[in-house]
């Protein structure tokens, strides 16, 4: 939490996924309109993002968790592969809920969820800023309470604007920060996707949602890989918002 310290992170999902994806977001943060990433492994990019990550040291690069979308690089161990596709054929079989800890899966997403962090850790040569998920897997009960994601690690938080208030969910979101709390894994005050944040993506961003990183802090979600964030994460509308804010990654988060 931000402890009244304010701290905007612009974080670009699925750096790795391939190699357009990778460069649409590197040169967003060239252009200054992206700070953070999270990277994608055992996918068709991963191993070139790596190498064009070693040339941008201010980029902070997070893992983005994959249980969802099978590898594709071909040069993935089969037994890895196979964990993972199995694990995607289970879940979808079962329909996993995000909210639901499924004992029965546990070994086997523990197993996924290491399999990428020690694929980061020797790409990168170090551990992630922090976690999320790809279509938000980092969330479910397995995830938060898997002893492969370690302790005091850094962590997105749900979409702020997203949540329907209802007594269950409520409930249910109340457990999961209590997990989150007891596991010391840091998260932000709000999360946004930039479509919320910035609907128009032109003319001046709203001040309502990036505002709130003057004294809190804040996660904005972006895809420079589609093309009508591309252009806009590079703009001098969004640039100019940038300057006026305190930026950062989660390294920087406390």
């Amino acid at each position: 939490m931000s402890g009244g310290q304010g701290l905007l992170i612009v974080n670009a999902d699925d750096w790795g996924y391939d190699e357009e994806t990778t460069e649409a977001i590197a040169d967003c943060h060239r252009a200054g309109g992206v700070t953070s990433t999270t990277a994608m492994s055992y996918m068709r990019g991963s191993a070139s993002a790596a190498r064009i990550a070693a040339g941008l040291p201010d980029l902070g690069i997070g893992l983005h968790l994959n249980l969802v979308e099978e590898y594709s690089d071909p040069d993935t161990p089969a037994p890895i592969r196979e964990r993972q596709r199995q694990l995607i054929e289970h879940s979808r079989l079962l329909r996993l809920r995000r909210w639901v800890y499924d004992p029965f899966l546990a070994d086997r997403i523990n197993a996924v969820i290491a399999d990428q962090f020690r694929a980061f850790l020797a790409l990168y040569g170090r551990l992630p800023t922090h976690l999320d998920g790809h279509h938000h897997c980092h969330l479910a009960a397995n995830v938060l309470l898997s002893p492969a994601v370690p302790r005091g690690t850094r962590i997105r938080n749900a979409l702020s604007d997203a949540h329907r208030p209802n007594p269950l969910t409520d409930a249910l979101r109340g457990i999961r920060k209590v997990t989150i709390r007891r596991r010391d894994l840091a998260t932000t005050d709000y999360f946004f996707s930039i479509v919320t944040s910035w609907p128009q993506l032109s003319g001046a961003p709203p001040e309502d949602k990036l505002g709130l990183a003057r004294e809190a802090t804040v996660e904005v979600m972006v895809h420079p890989a589609f093309p009508s964030e591309y252009e806009p994460l590079q703009s001098r509308d969004w640039l100019d918002v940038l300057a006026q804010l305190p930026t950062g990654t989660f390294g920087d988060l406390r």
